[in-house]
């Protein structure tokens, strides 16, 4: 397993969380998903470690600032799409490669029905955002990106579901991690509206949707690609 953050440290938590609950080797890989060279650098020191890719998971996300459309800058915009959809888009491509590497299956084109979905299973997860599906009024850069990840998820899923490849996507709601505790620090009213809107009292944890997403890399949903699994508690319902 690898464990890959642009905060190498936080890479390191992962890894040894991930040793405790797996008991198998794990490594941390410092990682820039907005450049391409550190993300092909990454891919490479992966299968040196592990010799193989059979699943992934596209995390990396930022908020960027909080603005209306027409105070907001382009930097901003630039800088929330560079991690948010750029950062998935390279790693989703350096993932599809070796796997099609491993497979034989490197000239692909779009043939339904060329191959069983369950002759393989593997699995890449997209981690979207119920910002995503709706809108996230002040950050519209965000929810952009978050949309934009759910078309490339499902253009990949249609793509490589006849090599054996699915894509799917995990759209969470507000959920408690540093990004959630940053918001609450500078817009402390905002939050606590936000957090109060859920229909099941509370926020999601990072270990609910961390299941959806061990659901969607298992081989329980092999007919499952394109998808996109809701994590909110009925708050978009």
């Amino acid at each position: 397993m690898i464990a890959a953050d642009i905060d190498l440290t936080a890479a390191e938590e992962t890894q040894k969380l991930a040793c405790e609950i797996r008991a198998e080797a794990c490594k941390a890989i410092a990682l820039d998903v907005s450049d391409a060279a550190s993300v092909e650098k990454m891919a490479a020191q992966a299968i040196d470690f592990t010799g193989r890719l059979d699943g992934a998971v596209n995390a990396a996300g930022i908020e960027g600032a909080r603005a209306s459309v027409h105070e907001s800058s382009f930097e901003n915009w630039k800088g929330v799409m560079s991690v948010n959809l750029d950062g998935v888009y390279l790693c989703m491509r350096a993932e599809i490669r070796q796997i099609l590497e491993q497979t034989s299956s490197s000239s692909v084109s779009w043939q339904p029905g060329t191959a069983p979905i369950d002759k393989y299973n593997y699995s890449i997860v997209n981690i979207s955002s119920t910002a995503g599906q709706t809108a996230m009024p002040e950050f519209a850069a965000y929810s952009a990106s978050k949309h934009a990840i759910i078309g490339l998820t499902k253009s990949a899923a249609k793509e490589y579901a006849c090599r054996g490849i699915r894509v799917n996507a995990v759209c969470p709601s507000t959920t408690d991690t540093p990004m959630v505790a940053r918001f609450a620090e500078q817009w402390p009213d905002w939050q606590a509206k936000q957090n109060a809107s859920f229909p099941t009292g509370r926020i999601g944890s990072a270990e609910e949707v961390a299941a959806a997403v061990a659901f969607l890399l298992s081989a329980e949903c092999r007919m499952m690609t394109g998808t996109c699994l809701t994590v909110d508690g009925a708050l978009s319902s």
